[in-house]
């Protein structure tokens, strides 16, 4: 069984060196071809708030092979906390066939012993809820606008907050090279009356695998006995695949 089976499911990965092979399997960037989608477990935070942890799991597209991704961050910080992230991905001999969904959880069970020790540390406990999900499936929703209740019920006093996603050219020139046109995003945040800027990129990070389209996905908060309220963002991420566009996240943290 998982060592976190108990707590609700998210995805991120990261393949470095990748970027090569890639070329060769044609128009990559395509949306209408296939890539492969991560799975996401929410860890949650610290009881305090001071740290918040997700996982980002699912099958490679082309090779066929587990991975699993889980990510600690300093809230306040929004950074990794060391030795976070802790990335596992396990080549599978394809011989005699193999179960799939076994592999994956095997996989996965492996990479959460190894970031067990710093959860532990760092008082994860699935902290949080869930205020606002908006999955790609839903194709009404509006991928660059969400307007949230911070909590249920409400406080008298509390305002609804807003969050919104602007997305822009920026070039990266090795993506140049695989006729990618990358994107960065801005993302900011209204929350009674009061505009914060939460992400504004200046260039497009190698981790990110040449990333041509955001979305807002998921908005966690979490409200502390005797701590300030805090907050954590998923972007889904859009990115240079092998079979097709590959969906990733990213996570940003801070204090409402």
């Amino acid at each position: 069984m998982p060592l976190l089976s108990s707590l609700a499911r998210i995805a991120i990965r990261s393949i470095p060196g990748l970027l090569p092979a890639l070329v060769l399997a044609g128009s990559l960037a395509n949306p209408a071809r296939a890539g492969d989608t991560a799975e996401a477990e929410i860890y949650g935070f610290s009881s305090h708030g001071d740290f918040f942890a997700f996982e980002q799991y699912g099958t490679q597209d082309g090779s066929g092979f587990p991975y699993s991704e889980i990510f600690v961050l300093d809230v306040i910080g929004d950074t990794w906390v060391k030795p976070s992230p802790f990335r596992r991905l396990d080549e599978v001999d394809e011989t005699n066939g193999y179960d799939e969904e076994q592999v994956l959880n095997e996989t996965r069970e492996r990479n959460q012993e190894a970031a067990g020790s710093l959860l532990q540390d760092k008082g994860i406990f699935g902290k949080g809820k869930t205020v606002a999900f908006n999955p790609p499936t839903e194709l009404t929703a509006n991928p660059y606008k969400m307007v949230v209740a911070p909590r249920l019920p409400l406080v008298s006093g509390e305002t609804s907050i807003e969050l919104t996603l602007t997305e822009y050219p920026l070039k990266n020139s090795e993506c140049a090279g695989y006729d990618v046109n990358t994107k960065g995003f801005r993302l900011t945040m209204v929350n009674n009356g009061v505009t914060r800027t939460l992400n504004d990129d200046t260039s497009v990070p190698d981790s990110r695998r040449c990333p041509f389209a955001y979305r807002i996905e998921r908005f966690f908060t979490y409200y502390p006995d005797q701590a300030p309220p805090v907050f954590a963002i998923l972007i889904q991420m859009e990115s240079l695949g092998f079979e097709g566009p590959d969906r990733r996240y990213l996570a940003i943290t801070g204090r409402l």
